[in-house]
């Protein structure tokens, strides 16, 4: 049976190798580039968050191997179906990597549904819908992170106005893009570095957040 490396595996490897039972520190150890529409139901309420996540081209390589079956040097979505299930499924561990606040408040998540892998080039890409258990109306203010506050895990939304957008928002809703003054790092810390930006919660000075505004 062929070993399928999700990021909760490759979280999973890491602790092993260091004997740790805690989250690794000098991180990070993959790096994603994320979009996010925020989708609508008609009356005006959120519905669900659909990601898409390209990976680096490290983890690509690593969480490829052995899944190209019918030896053609590219990999389908058929191939990499088993990977894509495990990742969603994994998800919970970590949160779903996603912060939303509505109205001050944090909406409880179903599970991520309509979820893919597919290459992006030469990056292995995620593509998965996560479901808010119940939709909720934004009387006041919405926002969203998408973040790994322990840092495994480096995420930089894309640049432009395209990296949060809106899907069947109701009329006048607008997105603004709040960025971190601190780039994040291409490559892992050591452990005086992570440590001297803040330890344990450092993936939150890196955050990207959108606030999204309506009449």
């Amino acid at each position: 049976m062929r070993q399928v490396f999700s990021l909760g595996c490759l979280l999973g490897v890491v602790l092993f190798w260091l004997g740790l039972a805690a989250p690794v520190q000098a991180h990070p150890h993959v790096w994603i580039t994320a979009q996010a529409e925020i989708l609508y139901n008609p009356d005006g309420s959120v519905a669900a968050i659909r990601h898409v996540w390209d990976f680096d081209e490290a983890y690509t390589a690593f969480a490829t191997q052995g899944l190209d079956t019918n030896k053609d040097g590219k990999f389908s979505r058929d191939e990499l179906k088993a990977l894509a299930q495990e990742n969603a499924e994994s998800l919970h561990e970590f949160d779903f990597f996603t912060s939303l606040k509505i109205d001050g408040k944090r909406p409880a998540f179903g599970q991520p549904k309509d979820y893919f892998m597919e290459m992006n080039g030469q990056l292995l890409r995620f593509v998965y819908v996560l479901p808010l258990e119940k939709p909720v109306k934004a009387k006041t203010s919405l926002s969203l992170e998408i973040a790994d506050k322990s840092f495994f895990v480096a995420f930089n939304l894309t640049e432009g106005e395209g990296a949060v957008t809106l899907v069947g928002a109701p009329q006048g809703c607008t997105v603004r893009i709040n960025r971190p003054k601190t780039q994040v790092p291409q490559q892992t810390l050591s452990e005086q570095a992570f440590q001297a930006l803040g330890g344990e919660d450092v993936g939150l000075q890196f955050a990207t957040r959108a606030i999204v505004a309506c009449p």
